[in-house]
């Protein structure tokens, strides 16, 4: 669709999907701008506290030259043409971002328990594959014990069918065998997974200010759980964050009830705070980290 000029004395450009500048409705190819989303970046993502609909943006042209302003363009909105500046929305957006960094004793304290719980669930794994194991011994004592029957066996019929029970068994063998690889996760997975979730969680400020426009649309989506609204008065409102920042905001405001300094050794004492600090709360958290959709593999400061 095509943009609209702005009422007021400056004059605006809107910009349509490929990037062509429009005035009035007609295409100027000549001011084509490729990269109108990259000096936007919260563009769609910021909502009219008014109308709850998507922000839009547009440089608006001056006497000498071109200003950056994010508006709202529903027809029906009180706010709508109501061209707010691009600092405006970005430093406001900056400074919620800032706010979520926790304290280095608080971030400390949560890898503390995030690793101690990883180490739990790996104990698991390793009771879960000598299970397994154990089934595997069983399957391999049944195989051998056909094969006897086998060998002492005249009758072609029984002979097949021990035949296809063998083979049954023998499929059981390599479901079972790589079940048992699987089981326990490497030493190397708790870097892989978890290292790149708590860099983020350390600083989601100076990922987004370091990185392109596409890492700063994925931090976005990682550090809050809906979009930002803006009120033209007012700012933003309050922000609805994820869950890992909530559980930092929780060890934060002292909701744990955690003991000692970080320097304790013993790790009984870790998995008791670990116990009340809503440990279904933080496993999932870990599950958050390992999901691929989190797409955290990029994310380094």
């Amino acid at each position: 669709m095509p943009g609209k000029r702005c009422q007021g004395p400056a004059e605006c450009w809107h910009f349509t999907a490929d990037g062509n500048v429009t005035d009035n409705g007609r295409c100027k190819l000549g001011s084509a701008r490729k990269d109108i989303n990259q000096d936007f970046p919260l563009r769609g993502f910021v909502l009219c506290d008014d109308c709850g609909e998507p922000m839009t943006s547009c440089w608006s042209k001056g006497r000498n030259q071109l200003y950056p302003y994010y508006l709202c363009d529903t027809p029906s909105c009180c706010s709508k043409r109501k061209s707010i500046r691009r600092a405006d929305i970005e430093e406001g957006a900056e400074a919620l971002l800032r706010g979520l960094q926790p304290a280095a004793q608080v971030f400390k304290l949560a890898k503390a328990i995030f690793t101690d719980i990883w180490e739990m669930r790996r104990a698991d794994a390793l009771g879960a594959r000598k299970a397994i194991e154990a089934q595997l011994n069983d399957t391999s004592k049944q195989i051998d014990n056909l094969l006897d029957r086998i060998m002492n066996s005249t009758s072609p019929s029984v002979i097949g069918a021990y035949e296809k029970r063998i083979e049954e068994l023998e499929h059981d063998k390599i479901r079972l065998a790589q079940r048992a690889e699987s089981a326990v996760p490497s030493e190397a997975r708790l870097s892989e997974f978890i290292e790149p979730a708590m860099a983020f969680l350390a600083s989601p400020w100076n990922i987004y200010k370091n990185g392109n426009f596409a890492l700063k649309r994925t931090v976005l989506k990682l550090a809050f759980a809906e979009p930002l609204r803006y009120s033209r008065n007012e700012g933003y409102r309050t922000a609805e964050i994820t869950f890992p920042f909530k559980v930092l905001a929780d060890f934060s405001s002292l909701k744990c009830g955690m003991v000692g300094n970080l320097g304790i050794e013993s790790s009984v004492r870790l998995r008791e705070g670990v116990r009340g600090c809503r440990v279904l709360s933080l496993q999932t958290f870990i599950q958050y980290s390992t999901l691929p959709g989190a797409k955290l593999d990029n994310l380094r400061v």
